[in-house]
């Protein structure tokens, strides 16, 4: 799906992808950029990673998380005044709770849920 394509208030899918917070590339000043935006900085990574497996873990253990479905509600755009992980708009995305910022490259990842 291209970034173009969406919309506020669409739910978009991704297959053996989830949104994942990485803020290890971050200095505390984007971080708190994003923190006052109201929102946590992240990537759709493999499914596979866990939040507590080692940063090089290969191979995945479980072949089926490549089927995985996630769900993710698209907020919109937003403009921040700094730049973060050099760019200033990120799309933010409801997730398990969470506002998860994410770039537009990701896009490349989501397909349009047309019915649940």
């Amino acid at each position: 799906m291209k970034v173009s394509e969406a919309q506020a208030g669409q739910v978009l899918y991704a297959m053996g992808r989830v949104p994942k917070s990485y803020t290890l590339n971050l200095c505390e000043q984007e971080l708190e950029t994003c923190k006052k935006a109201g929102f946590l900085p992240g990537f759709l990574m493999p499914a596979w990673i866990k939040n507590d497996s080692p940063p090089n873990a290969w191979p995945p253990k479980r072949r089926h998380d490549s089927e995985k479905f996630t769900a993710l509600f698209y907020l919109g755009p937003v403009w921040l005044s700094e730049a973060v992980g050099g760019l200033k708009k990120h799309h933010l995305f409801l997730y398990e709770g969470n506002k998860i910022g994410l770039e537009g490259y990701d896009f490349r990842h989501l397909h349009l849920a047309e019915s649940l």
